[in-house]
C-alpha cells in the first residue's frame, strides 16, 4: 500500500539523518496545491542578506590561504543516508582533497552557520508537531560534532537570537549585539555586521 509520505517528489526533501527524512518547509501547501514547488525554494530576502553580509565577513577575517566558506546549501554527506544541508560553511582547504568534485563533500567542515530552519518539523502523515524546532537544531547539530565539526551557529530572526553549539552538553544562547566566539580567536557581532552593510539601522 502507497503511504502518503512515499507519495512526497524527493525535490521536496531537504535533509536525511537519523533515520528520518526532512522535508522543505511549507511541502505541505505544495502537496495541496496552494503553492508550487518554486516558491518554497531558496531564501527569504532578509536570510540571504544575512548570508551573505555574513559570508563576506568571514572571508575579510579568515586567513585566504587557510579556509573557504561555501554557501548556497552546501551539501555534507555524514553516512548512508545521511545527507545534510548547510547555509555557511567554514572548511580548511588543506581537508578538502578535490575541490572540483560534483558530489556532497565527505569531509567535516571546521564551522557550520546556519539561518533560520529550512524544514517543516511536523511529521507528515501527523497534525500535531512530532518534532519541535529546538529538537531539530539539537539532533542535527549532534550529528555533525559526532561526524567532526567543532562548532555549529544558529541564527535565528524570530526573536533575533543565536544559539552556539560546540559540544553535546552546553548550548549558548547569545543576542544580535553580542560577540559570538567561532575559533581560535575568531569571532563575529551580527548586529554590527548588518548595520555595517546598511541591513539594519545604525543603533545609537
Amino acid at each position: 500500500m502507497t503511504t502518503a509520505t512515499q507519495q512526497i517528489p524527493e525535490s521536496l526533501i531537504y535533509e536525511e539523518f537519523g533515520g528520518r527524512v526532512y522535508y522543505r518547509r511549507g511541502y505541505r501547501q505544495v502537496l495541496s496545491g496552494l503553492k508550487s514547488e518554486d516558491e518554497i525554494m531558496g531564501s527569504s530576502v532578509f536570510q540571504s542578506l544575512i548570508i551573505q553580509a555574513l559570508v563576506f565577513y568571514l572571508k575579510t577575517i579568515l586567513p585566504k590561504k587557510l579556509y573557504w566558506v561555501p554557501t548556497n546549501e552546501a551539501g555534507l554527506h555524514l553516512n548512508h543516508r545521511q545527507n545534510l544541508a548547510n547555509d555557511i560553511v567554514i572548511v580548511e582547504k588543506s581537508t578538502l582533497k578535490d575541490p572540483f568534485s560534483d558530489k556532497y563533500s565527505d569531509v567535516p567542515p571546521k564551522f557550520i552557520v546556519e539561518v533560520d530552519i529550512k524544514i517543516d518539523p511536523k511529521e507528515y502523515a501527523e497534525e500535531a508537531a512530532t518534532g519541535t524546532e529546538m529538537d531539530y537544531i539539537l539532533e542535527k547539530s549532534g550529528q555533525l560534532l559526532d561526524f567532526g565539526v567543532e562548532g555549529i551557529v544558529w541564527i535565528l530572526t524570530k526573536g533575533r537570537r543565536i544559539i552556539l553549539i560546540k559540544s553535546h552538553r552546553i548550548v549558548e544562547v547569545y543576542q544580535w549585539h553580542e560577540t559570538v566566539p567561532l575559533f581560535d580567536d575568531y569571532s563575529f557581532c551580527l548586529q554590527q555586521i548588518l548595520e555595517d552593510e546598511d541591513i539594519l539601522p545604525t543603533t545609537t
